[in-house]
């Protein structure tokens, strides 16, 4: 579906939301829609998508930010990467133990020497961890009105996994993907989406002439040929405001904003 710019879509992750708070999952991505939205009234797609994702970290909702899961000794290791398409710019954290760690992985992007850097960053007074409340992995894109595309996606990894283990998330074309055509946000399994580096083929389909919503269900089709159901989902707009969002879970708690609507789902509908 086409909107007007500035356009904001968020996600929350793609799983069983039917074992889950599914309504207070909506109500979240509502509130980040909003508080990202009011990003663009002094900044950019930049400042739009780093809030909105800032915004869940601090939730407790989701997989990210305090409500990370934990590895399989009992501590939080969380990942993060962010991209301008029109500049080409990345950044990206992995393992850190940072209160947000979108915002430091926007701090790599800005000082512009390298795209990934490992290890505890930042802040680490962050204690309130409160564990994971069955959500997942969040992300967000944007389009401002002079045109710039931003992804960003954040995320408190698998439970249980070993210490040291990144996946997707903080990793340009797999976990996200920003060009001057698109803005693509990953989020499930990362040891699949590290294989098939979905957001980066959603690139590659719009160059090629395919619409941005017939690529992203091209891409998850394959997965989903390759691995089955019930292990991705991606949501991604092009920078004629063509928004879209596809899975291949029971669900994934998502929403869109623009000047005159907002909407948010978790289970069917089209954003």
């Amino acid at each position: 579906m086409k909107y007007t710019k500035p356009v904001l879509v968020v996600h929350g992750g793609a799983g069983d939301w039917s074992k889950r708070d599914y309504e207070k999952g909506l109500t979240e991505i509502k509130k980040t829609l909003e508080r990202g939205y009011e990003e663009f009234k002094k900044g950019s797609a930049i400042e739009a998508v780093v809030e909105a994702i800032a915004y869940m970290e601090d939730s407790g909702v989701f997989d990210a930010g305090i409500g990370s899961v934990k590895n399989s000794e009992g501590e939080v290791e969380m990942d993060a990467g962010i991209m301008h398409g029109n500049s080409w710019k990345v950044g990206a954290v992995a393992s850190v133990k940072a209160k947000n760690p979108i915002k430091e992985a926007l701090k790599v992007m800005l000082d512009g020497r390298h795209v990934l850097l490992v290890g505890e960053r930042g802040e680490r007074s962050i204690t309130n961890f409160i564990g994971n409340n069955g959500g997942d992995t969040v992300g967000a894109v944007a389009l401002d009105e002079q045109g710039n595309l931003v992804a960003g996606t954040s995320t408190g990894g698998i439970s249980g996994k070993l210490p040291g283990r990144v996946g997707d998330s903080p990793i340009p074309g797999a976990g996200y993907y920003a060009t001057p055509r698109v803005a693509v946000s990953s989020t499930g399994i990362g040891e699949i989406i590290l294989r098939i580096l979905p957001a980066k083929e959603v690139d590659m389909l719009v160059s090629m002439g395919f619409s941005i919503e017939d690529s992203v269900r091209a891409v998850i089709n394959k997965i989903t040929e390759l691995f089955g159901k019930s292990n991705v989902g991606l949501i991604g707009i092009d920078y004629k405001g063509y928004a879209t969002a596809y899975y291949n879970t029971v669900g994934m708690a998502r929403g869109v904003k623009d000047k005159n609507i907002v909407r948010v789902f978790v289970f069917e509908g089209e954003i």
